[in-house]
């Protein structure tokens, strides 16, 4: 199933450390691209998280944030280590008799800095549950992507069917395009009162034949639209594979185009150059 490269997913969780804001937004871009903003408490599980994106996401531009915003309320006063706030006053007093115009002991920092030996203990458990969020988001993301990549599918197939359709046409209609030249040569030569044999008519023939035999362009064609199929049906990240595909496509319908011996075929060549240009605009949101 192939999947787009645009989506965005945001979502707020409760947690017993605050408030965690994830928010992830990727769109279309040849290589991978990847802006990971993280609050600075969240910094330490970067590499984890980093990971993560790279498992779920292979191509294309994201912008993934990452907050967690403290609880605000009163401050539990059974939870401040009392121990760990007499020990840093009497490392700030020893620090305060080296220096001169010491600044004033701040309570609230102190009892920030308190917690701090705690959140060492506890990031174990931070980290758990963040990288579960994330995980999930991630996950939501996927799906998303999988969804609108299933309606690009969907757009993709229409148009290929069509180009199987022209191919099959040109195929149908070449032998009388080929007969109808050839009877256009003979008259040629006959109304420029030419006499000219029989081998010699056959050789301009062969001449013609050679410049203008598109059999190898259909037949190209043709396995082009069963390669494109079996892509589709890829589970992996195809984007990169088909770009390069419908070059390989355009190419046959301008070769097609140029070796033209009917009016009815150079349409069909303009008309295959349409739909390939109408695949490959849906493919640049394939991942």
């Amino acid at each position: 199933m192939i999947s787009s490269m645009t989506s965005f997913f945001f979502k707020e969780h409760e947690t017993d450390f605050g408030n965690l804001i994830v928010e992830i937004k990727t769109l279309n871009s040849r290589y991978f691209e990847l802006q990971l903003k993280l609050s600075e408490d969240l910094k330490i599980i970067e590499p984890k998280i980093r990971n993560q994106i790279l498992t779920n996401i292979s191509r294309g531009k994201t912008d993934f944030k990452l907050y967690l915003k403290p609880i605000e309320g009163d401050l539990d006063i059974k939870k401040i280590d009392f121990t760990q706030i007499k020990n840093l006053i009497r490392t700030s007093e020893k620090v305060s008799s080296l220096i001169k115009n010491p600044q004033p002991i701040d309570s609230l920092e102190l009892i920030r800095l308190s917690g701090s030996k705690k959140n060492k203990y506890e990031i174990k458990k931070l980290e758990k549950i963040i990288l579960k969020h994330t995980k999930n988001a991630l996950n939501e993301l996927t799906i998303d992507r999988k969804r609108e990549g299933a309606k690009i599918r969907k757009i993709i197939i229409a148009k290929l069917n069509q180009i199987e359709k022209l191919v099959l046409k040109v195929n149908k209609i070449l032998p009388k395009a080929i007969r109808l030249h050839q009877n256009k040569i003979n008259n040629k030569f006959k109304a420029a009162l030419i006499n000219i044999d029989e081998d010699r008519l056959k050789q301009e023939f062969l001449i013609f034949l050679q410049k203008g035999d598109v059999q190898e362009e259909l037949d190209r064609l043709g396995a082009h639209i069963s390669e494109l199929k079996r892509l589709l049906n890829k589970s992996e990240p195809v984007g990169k594979k088909i770009d390069f595909l419908m070059q390989e496509f355009n190419r046959e319908a301008n070769t097609l185009g140029s070796k033209s011996i009917s009016r009815d075929i150079s349409q069909i060549s303009i008309d295959l150059k349409v739909l390939i240009d109408q695949i490959r605009e849906q493919i640049q949101n394939i991942e």
